[in-house]
């Protein structure tokens, strides 16, 4: 991907986790199937995973700690994401 569209995707993927704000979060493969609903038809894998990466480590969104099955790992949105796109009007 492009920076433009890595940016846009990264954009989609945070608001992916807005509209599933609950407590138990959200998987990849969740992830990739509802980008679709910006645009972006069951993105690859990895891309996703890196946008994930990416949204953590600026604090947008936050692993769900699980203590059964640790190894189905799924985040959900912070105060902070939420804000984020607010102040972005989206």
């Amino acid at each position: 991907m492009k920076a433009e569209q890595k940016e846009i995707f990264r954009l989609a993927v945070l608001r992916v986790f807005d509209a599933n704000r609950t407590r138990f979060g959200l998987g990849i493969e969740g992830a990739r199937h509802l980008a679709g609903l910006f645009g972006f038809v069951f993105p690859d894998r990895d891309e996703t995973g890196e946008a994930i990466d990416y949204l953590a480590r600026k604090q947008l969104i936050e692993e769900v700690t699980k203590r059964i099955s640790p190894e189905n790992r799924a985040w959900r949105i912070t105060s902070e994401g939420i804000a984020f796109l607010d102040d972005q009007g989206l």
